[in-house]
């Protein structure tokens, strides 16, 4: 009868053994599904939000470019800007079909109620009335042509030519429409706006830096909306455009 009990005694601490075991390998299993989920979607929202910063300045560069192609056809601004809709959304379609292809949804639309109703952009960084006020539009210039046009607020906004000797500032008072051009051949300059939220207008600027030629030029600001969604990311996001630049 003892030998009966010790044997009973020793498969129960035997199976208690192996349930234990069992417990061990279950939560170990568990924990490394959990992580692996958690992984993949930590992994997934990384490349969502490389998606979507490659969606804003792919639909940036779109945006100006539908902009350019359609003024530089004659036509009313109806016509311009009907042409400019054909082409984003030529755009948005084949942009929808290219990420449907990997399970994600896209779609852009275009407001451009500021080039309908001949709003200038401000003369901020980014074109918008809270944009920054004081910025540098190119630096490392040898030679500039300013033309600018001014819907005037007040009388502050203005335009720096700053360099390492002798920095000048064009003060625009009683101006509307302004030409200037510059030039050196030792002393390159940066071109600065301050003041630039207090007025709207349009400039274009010509010249070269660092040895090359450019084009700084805005007009309208046209907001484009990209709307951008997967399984487990959703992004609603309004980019200010300046164009045609």
């Amino acid at each position: 009868m003892g030998l009966i009990e010790n044997r009973d005694g020793q498969f129960m601490l035997l199976a208690g053994f192996i349930i234990g075991i069992e417990l061990v390998l279950t939560t170990v299993m568990l924990t490394s599904i959990i992580f692996e989920v958690n992984m993949a979607t930590g992994g997934e929202i990384v490349a969502s939000k490389n998606d979507i910063v490659n969606l804003m300045q792919i639909t940036k560069d779109e945006t100006r470019d539908a902009y350019t192609n359609a003024t530089m056809l004659w036509g009313s601004k109806a016509q311009m800007i009907n042409n400019f809709n054909k082409q984003t959304l030529n755009f948005t379609n084949n942009l929808s079909k290219i990420y449907a292809l990997h399970g994600e949804g896209v779609n852009v639309s275009w407001d451009v109620s500021n080039w309908n109703n001949l709003q200038n952009a401000s003369f901020t960084d980014n074109g918008t009335a809270n944009g920054i006020a004081n910025w540098t539009v190119i630096e490392n210039v040898t030679y500039s042509k300013i033309n600018i046009t001014l819907n005037k607020t007040d009388n502050k906004f203005q335009i720096g030519l700053i360099n390492r000797t002798k920095p000048k500032w064009i003060n625009l008072t009683g101006t509307d429409s302004f030409g200037f051009i510059n030039s050196t051949s030792s002393d390159p300059y940066s071109i600065v706006f301050s003041n630039g939220n207090t007025t709207f207008g349009n400039y274009s600027i010509t010249g070269i830096a660092s040895g090359k030629n450019f084009t700084r030029a805005r007009t309208y600001i046209l907001n484009a909306t990209v709307m951008f969604y997967t399984s487990r990311v959703r992004a609603n996001i309004t980019i200010p455009v300046s164009v045609p630049w």
